[in-house]
C-alpha cells in the first residue's frame, strides 16, 4: 500500500470525471435537435507522479495520480468547415443568378398567347391584307391598330424588365447589404462576449455555436476565410481570437481585407451610380494592422456568394461590355435592339430614295421616341403624324392615289416576317456592334431562347453545387453533429467507468481498513 491516501483521491478523481462525462453526454443528447449545436466532449489528461526520492534506483516504481479534467471542448474539423463554407458561397452566387433569370423568363414567357411574337404575327397579317386593298383607309387604320397592340406588349415587357432590375436594386439596399452588416456586427459582439467568458473561466461553447451559425450565414453572401488565434490576457492567461477576411486579396500590391478583426468590424454600403446606373459597393474593411480602409468600388471584387450573383446580374451585359455574364442589362439592350431595328427599318421603308440619298418621296416616320432621342423598347410610340393622318403607309414608290399597287406594303410585311436583317447595338465603348442576324420574329425568339438556355444551364450548375454542398454538410455533421447511438454507448461506458471508480474506492478503503485496524494485533 501507498504510504498516503492518494489511492482514495485517485478513485475520487475517476468518479468525478465519469460523472462530468455523463453530464456532457446528457448535454449532447438533450441538444440533438438544436440547430447549430456542436457535439461536446470532456477533455481528460493523466496526472503524472510527483515528488522525488533522495536515493533513486531502477526499482523505484512511480504510478500516476489519476485523471485530470482539463475542460469541455467542441468536436469540429476546421477543414470541413472551410469546405462547407466555400460551397455555401458557390451555391449562393448561382442561386442568386437563377432567381433573376426566373424573373426575366417571366417577361419573355412564350406560353402566354398575348405576347410580342403573337402581336407581330398579327401586324404581318394586316399588312398582307392591306397590300391587296391599297387606298382603303379602314385597312390602313387596322394596321396602325395592330402596331398599337404590338407596342403595348413591347412597353409591358420593357416595364417588366425594368421592374426586375428595380426590385433587385431594392433588395440589395433594404435586405442583402443590411443583413450582411447585421451579421458582421453580431459576430463582432459575440467575439467580445466569448473573450469575456473565457477570461472568467467559461469555454463559451454555446456562444461559439451562435457565432459559427452566423459565419455560415455570412458565407452564403461572401467568399470568406476564418482565421483563429490566441491572445495573452493579464500576462499569462490565453483567450481565443477570431478574424474573418475576404478570400481574395484587394488592391495593388495585394493586401488582406478583414471584415472582422477580433472586436472590430467592417461594413458595406450600396449605391447606384447616377451617371451609369451601375450598382456599386463601398467596402469598409480592416487591413492586417487593424487600420480602417475603404474601397469605394468593390463590386467586381467578390468572387462568389449572393452578393456576387446579384451584382453580376445588375452590372454585367454580356457582349455589350465584353463579359461572360448575361445580366439584366444584356436582355434590355437586346430587346432595345429588336425594337429599334423594327422602328428604323419601317421608317426607312416609308421613304423612297433615288439611290444617291435623295428622297423621291418621304411618307414620314411611322415611329418615334417619346420625348425624342434614340428609339428603345421603353419609349417607342406611333408617330404623331401617323396618329393624326398626316403620315400614312406608302404603298408604292409613285405614291399615286390612283395606283392600287401594294408592292411596298408587301415589302413591309416581308421585312417583319421573312427578310434577313442585321440587328445592331452599342457596346460600352460606344462602338456599334452586330448582336444578331436573322428575321424579325427570329430576333425576338433568339432573346427567348438565350434566356431559356441560360436558365437551364444555371439550374444544372445549381443542382450540381447543391449536391456537393449536401455532401459537405453530411461530412461536417458526421463530425460535429450529435449521433444518438454514439451518445447512448457513451452513457453506458461512463456509467461503467463510474462504477469501476467507485469499486476502486471501496477496494482501497477495505485495504486501508485491514492495514490500520488488523495489522499487528495478533498475540495482543
Amino acid at each position: 500500500m501507498r504510504s498516503t491516501f492518494s489511492g482514495l483521491n485517485m478513485a475520487l478523481l475517476g468518479m468525478n470525471a465519469s460523472q462530468r462525462a455523463l453530464d456532457v453526454t446528457g448535454q449532447n443528447l438533450t441538444n440533438i435537435n438544436t440547430s447549430g449545436y456542436t457535439r461536446q466532449r470532456l477533455d481528460l489528461a493523466s496526472i503524472s507522479p510527483t515528488g522525488a526520492e533522495y536515493f533513486n534506483t531502477k526499482y523505484a516504481v512511480k504510478v500516476g495520480q489519476g485523471v485530470l479534467m482539463t475542460g469541455v471542448s467542441q468536436i469540429r474539423d476546421p477543414f470541413l468547415d472551410i469546405q462547407f463554407r466555400n460551397q455555401l458561397s458557390r451555391v449562393g452566387s448561382v442561386d442568386a443568378k437563377n432567381q433573376v433569370l426566373t424573373g426575366i423568363g417571366d417577361v419573355f414567357d412564350n406560353v402566354d398567347v398575348t405576347t410580342v411574337q403573337n402581336a407581330l404575327d398579327d401586324v404581318v397579317k394586316q399588312l398582307q391584307t392591306l397590300s391587296t386593298k391599297v387606298g382603303q383607309n379602314g385597312n390602313d387604320n387596322l394596321v396602325r391598330s395592330s402596331f398599337e397592340v404590338l407596342l403595348s406588349y413591347i412597353h409591358q415587357n420593357a416595364t417588366d424588365l425594368s421592374k426586375v432590375r428595380t426590385e433587385l436594386e431594392s433588395k440589395m439596399e433594404t435586405t442583402v447589404i443590411p443583413d450582411i452588416n447585421k451579421i458582421l456586427t453580431s459576430i463582432q459582439q459575440l467575439n467580445e462576449s466569448i473573450k469575456q467568458s473565457q477570461v472568467l473561466g467559461s469555454p463559451a461553447l454555446e456562444l461559439k455555436d451562435k457565432r459559427n451559425q452566423l459565419i455560415d450565414d455570412l458565407a452564403t453572401y461572401l467568399p470568406i476565410d476564418v482565421v483563429y488565434g490566441e491572445e495573452v490576457v493579464g500576462g499569462s492567461f490565453k483567450v481565443e481570437t477570431m478574424s474573418i477576411k475576404l478570400k481574395d486579396d484587394f488592391n495593388n500590391p495585394p493586401e488582406d481585407a478583414y471584415l472582422i478583426q477580433d472586436d472590430q468590424a467592417g461594413s458595406l454600403k450600396y449605391s447606384i451610380d447616377p451617371a451609369t446606373g451601375e450598382s456599386k459597393i463601398d467596402l469598409e474593411y480592416l487591413d492586417s494592422t487593424g487600420n480602417i480602409r475603404h474601397d469605394t468600388d468593390a463590386a467586381d471584387k467578390f468572387t462568389e456568394g449572393i452578393l456576387k450573383g446579384n451584382l453580376d446580374m445588375l452590372n454585367k451585359e454580356g457582349i455589350f461590355d465584353g463579359s461572360d455574364v448575361k445580366g439584366i442589362g444584356y436582355y434590355q439592350k437586346m430587346f432595345d435592339s429588336f425594337v429599334n431595328t423594327l422602328a428604323t427599318k419601317m421608317n426607312e421603308m416609308n421613304t423612297f430614295t433615288d439611290g444617291l440619298g435623295n428622297n423621291l418621296y418621304d411618307g414620314g416616320p411611322l415611329f418615334e421616341a417619346e420625348g425624342g432621342g434614340t428609339i428603345t423598347a421603353a419609349n417607342i410610340k406611333i408617330s404623331d403624324g401617323w396618329m393624326d393622318g398626316t403620315v400614312r403607309l406608302v404603298a408604292d414608290e409613285t405614291d399615286d392615289p390612283d395606283n392600287t399597287s401594294g408592292k411596298n406594303i408587301l415589302k413591309m410585311s416581308n421585312l417583319l416576317s421573312t427578310d434577313t436583317i442585321e440587328f445592331m447595338g452599342t457596346n460600352s465603348s460606344g462602338v456599334s456592334i452586330q448582336v444578331f442576324k436573322g428575321t424579325m420574329p427570329g430576333a425576338y425568339a433568339n432573346i427567348q431562347a438565350e434566356q431559356g438556355i441560360e436558365k437551364k444551364s444555371t439550374e444544372s450548375i445549381l443542382d450540381n453545387r447543391v449536391t456537393v454542398l449536401a455532401n459537405s454538410a453530411d461530412a461536417r455533421d458526421s463530425v460535429m453533429g450529435v449521433n444518438m447511438d454514439e451518445e447512448v454507448m457513451n452513457l453506458m461506458r461512463y456509467q461503467q467507468s463510474y462504477s469501476a471508480a467507485a469499486r476502486l474506492m471501496t477496494t482501497m478503503d477495505e485495504a486501508l481498513d485491514k492495514l490500520i485496524n488488523n495489522t499487528g494485533v495478533v498475540g495482543r
